[in-house]
């Protein structure tokens, strides 16, 4: 199977030179078709599997079987998936019929899948080397089959990607080593206070302190009574809340926050302003882990989902990573270069670090990289 740049402007130059045929014709294939304005003359057929549509017409095109396809020229021919589901198994039909250039009209009408696609895309070469870093079989395969996905389907079910025994920010393997002892953990992206829970119950007794680092105030609010609610369990490490984003200097920054949550530093998510990102607006401080977390804090892990913000972030850890090499559970999935230049990094700062990648969702989302010694 082909890969191909899926984003709007290059299906543009695409269609104005070959035949546009369309892989579904409902209201998702209504949608696209409104996108592109006068291109939908170059349109040929609208392909569906539901043999009641074959021999009407939408929007004066007609819907056929998609075996009429066979007869059109693959090298010439553009096929463009306008369904939200069932992508993969459709894209699976059509390269049964022929070497044909496909995308998905589900990253062309989202830009923030077709921006993540078209960074992989264009980085093919940076993820073959990173894939080279990683420490196991699994992580190769699950990172290589994530990246792939995310570059021809945008969404789909990755559930199969799961390994249900590596909880997420809790995989057992980052202990092959040595077990848990005093730990002092960095939780960096601790929103309403879901993996300070997780930590407590996995670690009890050796769990000696944790930092919680939050910067919204509806999120902050639910965090507090999180941490109310854990001081009266058995066993209770000593908290911090730290109200503060990060990132690699101090200062101010603007803050998004999304209505189904999750907030994020607006300069470092480039579609952060798009609609289907509708967010509030909110200055907030910022600075660096290794100005916040005392120099004899011998930090044993770093937690940190901080929604695109993560590079610049262990740019501002770099004196605690290096002292200390605490193990890292880091999110690669808020953006196509994460999935490269995060492993990088932590390699330049500790070349010794193991590195693993596993995958914590049945969508797109979640995807992390592991780092221990």
């Amino acid at each position: 199977m082909k890969y191909v740049c899926q984003t709007m402007e290059h299906f543009k130059e695409l269609a104005s030179d070959m035949d546009v045929v369309l892989f579904g014709s409902g209201e998702y294939c209504m949608r696209f078709m409104n996108r592109i304005g006068a291109l939908t003359d170059r349109i040929k057929y609208i392909l569906d599997n539901d043999s009641r549509k074959h021999g009407g017409r939408l929007y004066g095109i007609p819907i056929v079987c998609p075996e009429r396809m066979q007869a059109m020229n693959a090298e010439s021919t553009l096929v463009v998936i306008t369904v939200e589901t069932s992508i993969p198994q459709i894209y699976e039909q059509i390269s049964a019929m022929g070497d044909y250039t496909v995308m998905a009209g589900r990253i062309l009408m989202n830009d923030i899948l077709s921006t993540v696609a078209e960074e992989l895309y264009h980085n093919r070469h940076l993820t073959e080397k990173t894939e080279e870093l990683l420490y196991d079989d699994a992580s190769k395969a699950i990172y290589r089959e994530v990246i792939r996905r995310r570059m021809l389907y945008g969404e789909c079910d990755f559930s199969d990607l799961v390994i249900r025994v590596d909880a997420e920010y809790r995989a057992p393997f980052m202990f092959c080593e040595r077990k848990p002892e005093e730990e002092v953990i960095l939780d960096c992206g601790a929103y309403e206070g879901d993996t300070l829970k997780k930590f407590v119950n996995t670690y009890g007794p050796t769990l000696k302190k944790i930092y919680l680092f939050e910067c919204m105030e509806e999120a902050l609010k639910k965090l507090e009574k999180a941490v109310d609610y854990l001081r009266q369990a058995k066993y209770v490490p000593e908290i911090a809340v730290m109200k503060y984003a990060l990132s690699d200097h101090v200062g101010k920054a603007v803050f998004g926050e999304r209505a189904k949550g999750g907030s994020f530093i607006v300069e470092n998510r480039a579609f952060a302003k798009d609609a289907l990102y509708e967010s509030d607006y909110v200055e907030v401080k910022v600075s660096t882990i290794d100005l916040l977390i005392p120099e004899d804090e011998k930090v044993t892990m770093i937690k940190m989902d901080i929604e695109g913000s993560e590079y610049e972030a262990i740019l501002g850890a770099k004196r605690v990573i290096q002292t200390y090499k605490p193990r890292l559970a880091i999110s690669i999935y808020h953006s196509g270069k994460d999935y490269y230049r995060l492993a990088f990094l932590v390699k330049e700062l500790v070349p010794e670090y193991k590195i693993a990648v596993r995958h914590h969702n049945k969508n797109h989302c979640d995807t992390d990289m592991y780092c221990w010694i």
